[in-house]
């Protein structure tokens, strides 16, 4: 007669079940539960383009939308991409994408074919009316539209910023806008660029240099028009900074040329008598806003500051400076330079 089961034995195994049963469901539910919250929305409502590179991967497609935070996983943007076995349809290109679509649904968006772009390169320093009238040649924007919308006040507040003009966070950049894009469309992709640039990393900077956000772009755009290599805008930057905790006026010749509206070669002391809030050769601490568009090295330098001596510099004439710590020092360098341009102009003349 064969033996016969352990009654208690398999009592045992038949109580345990149940466990082994859910605990093998639960396993299963988690990575599910996981994998569906990670390809919800982002709820990112602000219009971005992406540009999606060529031969990229469906992994390096994901790290570049979840960056944008477009998408909450790069991991899950992948799998899904390979579950559906569509990785060889993905195609490079300029996207629009408002973080409004799950990971399923931007999947499917880049199905579609990319926009028809064309190319703006923006250069650093920029007004927004020069941004204007750049991108106006190239019959992107209305100058006059896209003046205003850079003064709404409802438009900048909607994008996030209390301040009067988006003058300063129209980031310099080279971009592929949709020719069917609008002023404002246009203005909220460059105004995300300086979001993504000015990311939470440096706003742990403010705190350091004493200094808000709308305060450092205006000292960033500063130092984008005095500065013209890159070794020299982080001591230029300290040195306006060690300026500001001194309580001496900053002096800087860029911010009359934005009062007077002009570039020129040489002020004139008439010039630097102009009554304007932007004038800080008369008023101390920073004017009341930005004076250009700066990018992102003048605007690691602001946050980033050589810590210096010097309380002065002059312009040599080839993008460089000489730096002097007392004003008798500087005006030996105005001397020396002056006496170098003489002998410049003579030698072109013999």
């Amino acid at each position: 007669m064969p033996p016969q089961p352990n009654s208690s034995a398999t009592s045992f195994w038949r109580r345990l079940a149940p466990i082994y049963i859910g605990l093998g469901l639960l396993c299963c539910a988690i990575p599910l539960t996981l994998f569906w919250y990670y390809s919800l929305p982002t709820d990112s409502s602000p219009l971005r383009q992406i540009l999606i590179p060529k031969g990229a991967s469906a992994r390096r497609i994901g790290e570049i939308l979840e960056r944008e935070n477009l998408v909450k996983s790069a991991t899950v943007f992948a799998w899904t991409v390979r579950l559906k076995g569509l990785g060889h349809r993905l195609k490079a290109g300029t996207y629009l994408f408002d973080g409004s679509h799950d990971t399923a649904g931007i999947v499917q968006d880049l199905l579609k074919a990319p926009v028809q772009t064309q190319r703006a390169t923006l250069p650093e320093g920029l007004t927004r009316h020069q941004i204007a009238s750049l991108l106006q040649q190239q019959s992107l924007v209305d100058s006059s539209l896209f003046i205003a919308a850079t003064e709404d006040i409802r438009f900048i507040r909607n994008l996030g910023f209390d301040t009067e003009t988006l003058e300063g966070y129209l980031f310099p950049e080279t971009y592929f806008f949709d020719p069917k894009a609008n002023e404002r469309e246009i203005i909220t992709i460059m105004v995300e660029q300086f979001k993504s640039v000015f990311a939470d990393s440096l706003f742990i900077r403010l705190d350091s240099i004493g200094l808000s956000l709308h305060q450092s772009v205006t000292l960033a755009s500063i130092v984008e028009r005095e500065a013209v290599t890159a070794v020299e805008r982080p001591v230029i930057s300290g040195i306006f900074q060690r300026r500001l905790k001194l309580n001496r006026r900053l002096e800087s010749c860029a911010t009359v040329e934005y009062a007077l509206g002009v570039h020129k070669r040489r002020l004139s002391n008439a010039d630097l008598r102009v009554v304007s809030p932007f004038n800080t050769y008369r008023h101390r601490g920073l004017p009341p806003g930005p004076i250009g568009n700066p990018g992102k090295a003048s605007i690691l330098a602001t946050l980033y500051p050589t810590d210096t001596e010097y309380l002065y510099f002059v312009a040599r004439g080839d993008g460089t400076h000489i730096f002097s710590r007392t004003n008798k020092e500087h005006e030996r360098a105005k001397r020396q330079i002056k006496q170098q341009e003489r002998l410049a102009r003579r030698s072109q003349t013999n």
